[in-house]
């Protein structure tokens, strides 16, 4: 047979039915590339920080004074967050060996210096003592929190806690949403919303054991500035609710009730200081093992 050229090849040897299929599969093909999301180096660079922080989490020893075994960090995180694609963090709570919340704490990197450096932030939710712990990083600092500022405090009129623990949970929603909070950056009062729904719940909630965190966030994203603490607490007169601060920023902060401010912290100055009192502590650091 003599050499025919290709498109000749395919006019003569080739049945109409099937050039028209590679045709629409060649199309097909195409299309879907056109379709095709590029890779968001944002997505990738967050998983790689947030594998990370969940590997090292576990190393971190938080224990009460004279307790034979440390707080257990609670997997997997309660959130993570993004920020302008170069701040990175995850939310973990500890809990004691009675499945008590016992502490609240963020993994985090962020950039210093142009070098995409670790940072981690605590504070102390349940008001024992604990072991103090050793941090080193910029500049090294050991956290010995002083547990009087963990006191919760009471609503102006004592709502009795329902039974039920869908009811419950309305309960807290509501009084939560009767908060508003404010966050002082670079001399600008800038105002927090609550996320809708809380970051944790108290597990095996029962009438007389029961709490949930209500995260306050910035408006550019969804890392937590403030929590608020709500959790059932028994008294001579009854269960009924109250609530804990919980800082969660070295900003200045202020938490209103209904329009009446109930709590105030100013910036966190002592946050460079090798020795941290304050229940909440932050920094650019990390325990020697990480």
């Amino acid at each position: 047979m003599p050499r025919l050229s290709r498109q000749l090849f395919l006019r003569t040897t080739v049945p109409a039915w099937c050039l028209a299929a590679f045709l629409l599969v060649s199309v097909a093909n195409a299309q879907e590339d056109e379709t095709k999301e590029p890779v968001n180096e944002e997505v990738t660079r967050a998983k790689v920080w947030f594998d990370k922080f969940d590997k090292q989490v576990v190393s971190l020893e938080m224990k009460e004074k004279s307790a034979s075994k440390p707080f257990k960090v609670v997997m997997p995180p309660l959130m993570r967050f993004s920020i302008e694609g170069n701040i990175f963090g995850s939310v973990y709570v500890w809990e004691d060996t009675d499945q008590r919340l016992a502490a609240i704490g963020t993994l985090g990197s962020l950039p210093f210096n142009s070098v995409q450096t670790q940072f981690t932030e605590f504070h102390l939710l349940k008001p024992q003592p604990i072991e103090p712990m050793k941090f080193v990083g910029f500049p090294g600092k050991n956290w010995n929190p002083d547990v009087t500022a963990l006191a919760f405090k009471s609503f102006p009129e004592a709502s009795p806690v329902a039974p039920n623990e869908a009811r419950r949970l309305a309960q807290m929603r509501a009084l939560a949403r009767q908060f508003s909070a404010e966050m002082d950056h670079r001399d600008q009062k800038n105002r927090l919303r609550m996320l809708a729904q809380p970051i944790y719940r108290y597990k095996d909630s029962t009438q007389e054991r029961d709490g949930a965190l209500f995260a306050f966030v910035w408006d550019n994203g969804t890392d937590p500035e403030l929590i608020v603490r709500i959790e059932a607490t028994k008294q001579e007169d009854g269960i009924i609710w109250q609530y804990q601060p919980v800082r969660f920023t070295y900003r200045a902060l202020r938490l209103h009730h209904e329009g009446e401010p109930v709590w105030e912290v100013s910036e966190f100055f002592e946050r460079d200081r090798p020795v941290q009192v304050s229940p909440y502590v932050t920094g650019l650091m990390w325990l020697p093992e990480w």
